[in-house]
């Protein structure tokens, strides 16, 4: 009688661990960008731009140094991109400032970029 009784808890527990697993599971297949993809992105951007304009102007001019690039949420924007608040920790002409930014994030088979 014993073994009877306890299968069902069995199977109750597999359940409430399978349900925890694809939940986690779905949430990773959200399709927002992550903490790590926003960073590596926001950072890739502003070295190609610093790099722009290093060419266009001849001189080595800073855009900046990044610190710090923190998400803080994002929003479905279309269906291959997301809005997402951010702080940047960064300096600018010598000065250090921490602030929010909104950037617009594009999902392609590269990876993700910046857009407008």
């Amino acid at each position: 009688m014993k073994h009877h009784t306890s299968l069902p808890k069995m199977h109750r527990g597999f359940a409430v661990v399978s349900l925890a697993l694809l939940g986690v599971t779905l949430a990773g297949c959200s399709g927002e960008p992550s903490a790590g993809d926003i960073d590596k992105t926001v950072r890739t951007y502003m070295s190609q731009s610093q790099a722009q304009m290093q060419k266009i102007s001849g001189s080595k001019s800073s855009l900046g140094e990044i610190h710090d690039v923190k998400k803080l949420g994002c929003k479905p924007d279309t269906d291959v991109s997301w809005k997402c608040d951010v702080e940047l920790d960064m300096t600018q002409l010598g000065n250090r400032t921490k602030g929010p930014a909104q950037f617009r994030f594009v999902k392609s088979a590269d990876g993700w970029a910046l857009s407008r």
